[in-house]
């Protein structure tokens, strides 16, 4: 007689942690277990750690299993209790159809006397403990709900890998990360851009918390959580947290005024090698014009240049399409332009008073009020105090106000660019040193849009102090002040 084929199923998830023996015991366990009846052969393993079976996760050695069966290679599935298996009845029932089209025959567990899929009465008896399995996750993750929500209530954390910031308790402050935070801070209200801050912590080594360099879209996601402000959130909702604050709550909400000011502002081109991408626009039609490079085939040629797009990117209507111009010669002449005005004194004593502190206070006030309205408007809506059509309207309302708000801090906030140039310092030295994105903030203090405008010339055009020539007309080109 052949021995029964036996593989063995171990799993631990999050929630199991500390009342649940570890995948180790559990397949240490089925292994004695196996060993205890002469005619079965142990031929697997598959252990999933740190996943739930209830959420939907992929369990990748749960589907590994599953392929084992189905290649016809077992004939016992071993696991300490049923729901180790499965805690959705679904795929339990999924599993059991497999004893119809394989050689499995049973489901053995250790804490009990398992199913023989090979009778009706077997797979019944299967099918209702895989009921009782998704019942209690139910009511497993009802307990875990009401968990989290007093756990935020009292300004605790939920557990996770430890934040940039902070000890392994979450708690305690670790000043040697605390202060490269506060550094990311206070260079990104002086107008920094993240990108040079990534590159900087990139050359001086710094690292993330799991040992990776920081990128652009890590500063960011670091920099978007109100943890380092001392804010516990769940759901939307706010709570004062245990573990104290590494930046203030005004820092934090302005850093984040402005990235997303910075981040309405792009377009699909990135402005990485175009200056003037979201301040650059069509004369024509008004459309913003987008950077993309224009190869001449007949020449072998690659020319820098705005254009004006015919459609989307998706062959929708966008612009007219008709104009286009070198971005070279464009960016030289607003470049020169902006520098002249920066180099007035009474220009520069004008914008650095955008950055007053106390209009900055009053804003971000108004700004955490008018946020704080919309959450009483769904409050309102939720008691029934409110109806649907009252709740949009007072939500539309709210909404332009806090636009409004936004809008002005950006502005308020974009003074602060010029707290970046050394007082008695050559502006032309210091725009020459700076990176893209600091050129691009200086340009936005004094300039709305710059508007090319239709037309084509045979005039030869040489910047001031320049050998270079190019095929272009500056009177095509309008630069729109602000001030």
């Amino acid at each position: 007689m052949n021995a029964l084929r036996a593989v063995i199923y171990a799993r631990l998830s999050r929630e199991d942690v500390g009342s649940v023996d570890n995948t180790d015991i559990q397949v240490q366990e089925c292994e004695e277990f196996i060993a205890h009846h002469e005619d079965w052969q142990h031929v697997g393993t598959f252990v999933d750690d740190n996943i739930s079976a209830y959420s939907g996760a992929r369990r990748p050695d749960y589907e590994r299993l599953l392929d084992f069966i189905q290649g016809n290679n077992v004939d016992v599935l071993v696991s300490t209790e049923m729901t180790r298996l499965n805690r959705r009845l679904w795929e339990s029932i999924g599993l059991f159809r497999l004893a119809e089209t394989t050689g499995l025959q049973r489901i053995a567990t250790t804490d009990g006397p398992g199913f023989d899929l090979s009778t009706q009465e077997g797979v019944h008896n299967a099918v209702n403990a895989a009921i009782e399995a998704e019942k209690e996750s139910l009511r497993i993750s009802k307990r875990q709900k009401r968990k989290h929500r007093v756990l935020a209530r009292e300004g605790k954390r939920n557990g996770g890998p430890r934040p940039f910031g902070y000890e392994k308790d979450g708690v305690t402050i670790r000043e040697s990360e605390a202060t490269i935070i506060r550094e990311m801070v206070q260079r990104i209200l002086d107008g920094e851009s993240f990108r040079s801050i990534a590159e900087d912590l990139k050359q001086r080594g710094v690292k993330t918390v799991t040992g990776k360099e920081w990128h652009v879209s890590t500063i960011k996601q670091l920099l978007d959580s109100p943890r380092m402000c001392g804010i516990r959130v769940h759901h939307g909702a706010e709570y004062p947290a245990e573990w104290p604050a590494i930046v203030s709550r005004q820092d934090w909400e302005q850093v984040n005024i402005l990235r997303r000011a910075r981040a309405g502002g792009e377009t699909r081109v990135k402005p990485r090698s175009y200056l003037l991408t979201g301040i650059v626009t069509c004369g024509g039609c008004g459309t913003p014009l987008i950077g993309a490079n224009w190869h001449d085939t007949r020449r072998g040629t690659t020319t820098r240049r705005y254009r004006c797009p015919s459609d989307d990117g998706n062959h929708r209507q966008h612009g007219c399409g008709k104009v286009f111009r070198a971005a070279e010669p464009i960016e030289i002449l607003v470049t020169e332009a902006v520098l002249y005005r920066l180099d007035t004194p009474d220009l520069a004593k004008v914008l650095s008073a955008e950055a007053h502190d106390e209009e900055l206070q009053d804003l971000l006030n108004q700004y955490q009020a008018q946020k704080d309205k919309l959450k009483d408007l769904i409050g309102d809506y939720a008691s029934g105090l409110l109806n649907r059509e009252q709740l949009t309207f007072a939500k539309h309302v709210v909404e332009e106000a806090l636009e409004s708000t936004r809008s002005r801090l950006a502005t308020i906030q974009s003074g602060r660019v010029l707290s970046r140039i050394p007082l008695g310092a050559n502006i032309r030295e210091v725009w020459e040193a700076a990176d893209l994105d600091f050129k691009r903030d200086l340009i936005r203090l004094i300039v709305d849009k710059v508007i090319v405008l239709p037309g084509r010339t045979q005039r030869l055009w040489a910047p001031k102090g320049s050998d270079e020539t190019y095929r272009f007309d500056p009177d095509l080109i309008d630069i729109d002040w602000k001030v």
